[in-house]
């Protein structure tokens, strides 16, 4: 087993300067390092009311916690944010120690967590940071309050074969035509390329070897076993899972919710913030009552 790297020291140079300009479009951004048994987590602060109980927000695979960027603007006024550099992919984290299996991934998640100080929190992720969500609040509920899975793959439905395959140009040594094909299919249209957010997320899948547990799909007694309160946002034209499958499966959670956004694709966060974050806004304030 192996831990995520950069390709070379230039490489890695490229993605930070892009990862600092992805990190200034939020709001009044502040960085902390936190250490777990794995390596030491970035964690970028963006506050808001002191007394609300804060967020966490993980990102998709290949992405870093600035990916959230659009939706945070919408969050601060209630909430103060944290958003994550997940180990194993490209950010600011250091992974030390490689993550066998999803369970690793929901250990390093609960050393972020004590490492803040949060005795009451939420969680939300968007795509793979969905089922690092869904792991967390199976194996190590304590002090989650509520969670929010944004178009999660291997979580309510697996990844269809072609997205699979296609897959393989999220790898750093994959040629542009294939990466940029990956991130059409997965994005569900073209990618801007002014744009600081898909920038950094481009450099960090030819730059950065990740190394990142891969998912199987939990079982029906996994999902009935989760009991913090779940909403599940599933996009109808997403190309990692079947909405309406999804949607069916979903209703095994004891405590979980479920919206199909039917012209939304996987990046249904971005397409639409001020829905997604009211959305968890409304659902946090409900578990919170």
């Amino acid at each position: 087993m192996r831990v995520g790297h950069f390709t070379g020291p230039e490489a890695r140079s490229e993605y930070l300067r892009a990862y600092d300009e992805a990190v200034a479009t939020l709001p009044g951004p502040s960085a902390t390092d936190v250490g777990t048994p794995y390596g030491t987590v970035r964690v970028i602060t963006c506050d808001g009311p002191p007394d609300a109980v804060p967020l966490v927000l993980l990102p998709g695979a290949g992405a870093p916690g600035a990916s959230w960027s659009a939706v945070v603007p919408y969050l601060v006024d209630r909430r103060p944010v944290h958003l994550l550099d997940p180990l194993g992919g490209p950010g600011a984290s250091r992974q030390e120690v490689p993550l066998r299996s999803m369970a690793d991934a929901a250990r390093w998640l609960r050393g972020v967590v004590d490492g803040l100080g949060l005795t009451a929190f939420h969680l939300a992720g968007m795509s793979m940071g969905g089922r690092t969500a869904f792991e967390f609040a199976r194996r190590s509920p304590a002090g989650l309050r509520s969670l929010t899975l944004a178009d999660p793959p291997n979580t309510l439905d697996r990844i269809p074969m072609r997205t699979a395959v296609i897959a393989v140009g999220a790898s750093p040594g994959a040629p542009r035509p294939l990466r940029e094909l990956f991130l059409r299919t997965v994005a569900g249209g073209p990618i801007p390329d002014d744009d600081p957010i898909a920038r950094v997320i481009a450099l960090g899948l030819s730059s950065f070897a990740s190394a990142q547990p891969h998912p199987s799909l939990p079982s029906a007694a996994d999902l009935r076993s989760v009991h913090t309160p779940t909403l599940s946002l599933l996009a109808g034209r997403s190309t990692i899972l079947d909405a309406g499958r999804a949607r069916d499966r979903a209703a095994l959670l004891p405590r979980g919710t479920a919206e199909v956004w039917p012209e939304a694709t996987h990046s249904l966060a971005l397409e639409d913030p001020a829905r997604t974050a009211e959305r968890m806004l409304a659902h946090a304030a409900d578990a919170e009552r």
